[in-house]
């Protein structure tokens, strides 16, 4: 194991710099950590453990002192982050906040190399769920070794090798218990059907990894011929829709999944035809790509257009006052319900309990609701503006008062049910345009 890490470092020439190791206490990460530690000498390598606690269990506060004793231990930094709270517990919503904490801490740490310990097991997981939920060619290549500032040295390694090497030197380790929570996609993979699949091949590991192996190889070709037709039929970013119509349905797919890349969340065959159909039935249009961008054709172009820069930025609410946000005018003050005659106000208008502080903004990727007076209780913002039919250029206009993720008011539409009246002080809020 050591001598793959070794040969992973020099094949990519990382030496001499500060490196991150996302680092959850658990066997893996603190394999990796361990033989990281070991090279660290020969490659004069500045260990830095990262460890972002979901915050949705309760031994999470025994893995950040393990981190920070294992840290201590051999001479690292180590970086601890929590979610925000009311984090919705979804596998999508845990990867991007662990994600973005990445980022966060190759930013300031000043490096662009993140180690992550993800193993041969989960390249197999990974590649079996993208199979059950729809993928393409290329989601057959799994888990990348390397993207972006992320490198993955233990990808050819069996957990039952790394669990034999912590025994072997006698090393200590945490065991998240959500592991064995079935709830959770991959853990349903990993306990209930991997294990058929050993019944028929106790080789399975190997044989899907030869897969994978394959599909990489394949995709390199694949790869090589999308980037022949691009250069035809792509200029200066923008693609010649009377060209790109004209290819195969494989190729078309091929394009918009590459050209989508780094802004589509999910690029499964259905939503991938979804753009393909769009750019088929339309000559001069837009569709919403994300919060952030539309596809647009015009002039025989198809391209990325931004949406509108008005609604970017927030302002930070610390108390009583006055706020500037975009095109209107918040105040906010005190008062108690001998003040206040009627409770039934304007849609510019509430009385809400606050703590502050807290953030006036446009929706976010991850916001929920508790909108008040319905039974369905706390929901993603997205699913309640679609519930309401919020047309979708209306749904990026719209002003949101929030502590952290978690929205207080829609202004001009609705209140939270957590957040309503229930004592005698609280704050009256207006809301008026400059």
């Amino acid at each position: 194991m050591i001598e793959t890490v070794k040969n992973f470092l020099i094949e990519n020439n990382i030496r001499n710099k500060k490196v991150i190791i996302g680092f959850s206490s658990g066997p893996d990460s603190v394999a990796l950590t361990l033989i990281l530690n070991k090279l660290k000498l020969e490659f004069n390598l500045d260990i830095i453990l990262a460890y972002f606690n979901h915050g949705w269990r309760k031994e999470a506060l025994e893995e950040e002192n393990f981190a920070c004793e294992f840290a201590s231990e051999i001479n690292a930094l180590c970086y601890i982050k929590k979610a925000p709270k009311n984090t919705p517990k979804k596998e999508e919503e845990a990867r991007n906040l662990r994600y973005d904490f990445f980022k966060e801490c190759a930013k300031k740490y000043n490096t662009d190399v993140v180690f992550l310990a993800h193993n041969k097991n989960d390249n197999i997981e990974t590649l079996i769920y993208r199979i059950i939920k729809g993928t393409s060619l290329k989601g057959l290549t799994s888990i990348p070794k390397i993207r972006d500032i992320y490198y993955r040295p233990l990808l050819e390694i069996e957990k039952k090798d790394i669990l034999n090497f912590l025994n072997l030197n006698k090393q200590t380790y945490k065991i998240d218990s959500s592991n064995n929570d079935i709830k959770y996609n991959r853990n349903y993979i990993r306990k209930e059907i991997l294990p058929k699949f050993e019944k028929i091949n106790p080789n399975y590991i190997n044989s899907i990894n030869t897969l994978i192996k394959t599909s990489i190889e394949n995709q390199k070709i694949i790869d090589d011929k999308i980037k022949e037709i691009k250069a035809k039929i792509i200029k200066d970013e923008k693609i010649l829709r009377d060209d790109f119509i004209k290819l195969d349905l494989g190729y078309r797919y091929e394009i918009l999944n590459d050209y989508l890349a780094d802004r589509l969340k999910y690029r499964d065959y259905k939503n991938i035809k979804k753009f393909d159909d769009f750019i088929l039935n339309n000559f001069e249009s837009k569709c919403s790509i994300n919060s952030d961008d539309f596809l647009k054709i015009k002039n025989n172009e198809i391209y990325i257009e931004k949406k509108s820069q008005k609604n970017k930025g927030s302002v930070e609410i610390k108390g009583e006052g006055e706020y500037n946000f975009g095109n209107i005018i918040l105040s906010i003050k005190k008062t108690d319900s001998k003040k206040v005659k009627n409770f039934k106000t304007p849609l510019n208008k509430c009385y809400l309990e606050l703590s502050f502080p807290l953030v006036l903004r446009h929706r976010n990727s991850g916001d929920i609701f508790s909108p008040c007076g319905l039974k369905k209780g706390k929901m993603k913002l997205k699913d309640y503006l679609i519930n309401e039919k919020i047309e979708q250029n209306k749904k990026d206009e719209l002003m949101l008062l929030c502590k952290e993720n978690e929205v207080i008011w829609i202004l001009g539409m609705k209140i939270s049910e957590k957040y309503k009246v229930k004592n005698n002080e609280f704050y009256e809020l207006k809301a008026r345009k400059k």
